[in-house]
């Protein structure tokens, strides 16, 4: 985490922690987030400045020809309820205190989703309210947060501002979508037609299959030919391919879920 004064910031970690979790773990954490998008823990979401970051964003991407950022309520719901839980349990990091990680959460809370985010986060005490300029001020200050946020790669964005009294926390997130499912996944899950409706209507170059949640440690793992094939209880995650060359293909992450 970078500080500078009374402001903070914290850049999405270069690699992904590989941490194994248990199903209490996931379902505890999962019930914090959709309670903290409910209720930001007795603070206020400010929904009118984290729309002005957007833009804010947009115009200095025009400015390096980067492509603007379209709006994502799924990538926006995920910031909110980051930022919520920053504010309620007073810490400024991109992993929780349990240790879980932007695209967990992402994979937590936004059901239709297939692909990853990086996150920016800041952070400012003040007398008087913190404007979006002046977050957007302590992001350009620091040359990892701008790279990030400049990006030509992503494609769609979300903030969320949640105001504590003197306290300010900022969480933006910012993705490139690989495709979107059918409908929502649910979080709980024990009849496979659901995940094959899910699956309808993907690009002809993405297959979906069923495994252990990514940068999550040891677990059940499967493959596209899986889907509706019987598993233990457990904690899976809803995964594409797409194949790269005659020999290779990369893995996509998209809802995690639990199986029982």
């Amino acid at each position: 985490m970078l500080a500078a004064g009374l402001g903070a910031l914290a850049a999405t970690p270069a690699g992904a922690v590989d941490k194994a979790f248990s199903l209490a773990d996931w379902t505890r954490y999962e019930t914090r987030l959709r309670a903290r998008l409910a209720d930001a823990a007795g603070e206020a979401f400010d929904e009118p400045a984290a729309r002005e970051i957007l833009t804010l964003t947009n115009t200095v991407r025009a400015r390096a020809r980067a492509g603007a950022c379209a709006w994502h309520p799924g990538l926006a719901q995920t910031a909110r309820a980051h930022a919520a839980d920053l504010a309620s349990r007073r810490y400024v990091e991109h992993l929780s205190p349990e240790g879980f990680d932007p695209s967990h959460r992402l994979w937590l809370v936004e059901r239709r989703m297939i692909g990853s985010a990086s996150e920016n986060i800041a952070y400012r005490r003040a007398s008087q309210a913190t404007t979006p300029q002046q977050l957007m001020t302590l992001w350009r200050g620091s040359p990892k947060h701008w790279e990030n946020l400049l990006s030509p790669k992503h494609t769609h964005a979300g903030f969320g501002i949640v105001r504590a009294e003197d306290r300010t926390y900022l969480v933006g997130l910012y993705a490139h979508p690989a495709a979107a499912l059918s409908e929502p996944l649910p979080f709980r899950l024990s009849d496979p037609a659901t995940i094959w409706r899910t699956l309808q209507g993907l690009p002809a170059d993405l297959r979906g299959g069923v495994g252990a949640p990514q940068g999550a440690g040891a677990g059940p793992r499967g493959t596209e030919d899986d889907v509706a094939g019987e598993r233990r209880s457990g904690v899976y995650q809803l995964n594409v391919r797409r194949r790269l060359d005659a020999r290779s293909y990369e893995l996509i992450g998209g809802p995690i879920f639990v199986w029982s």
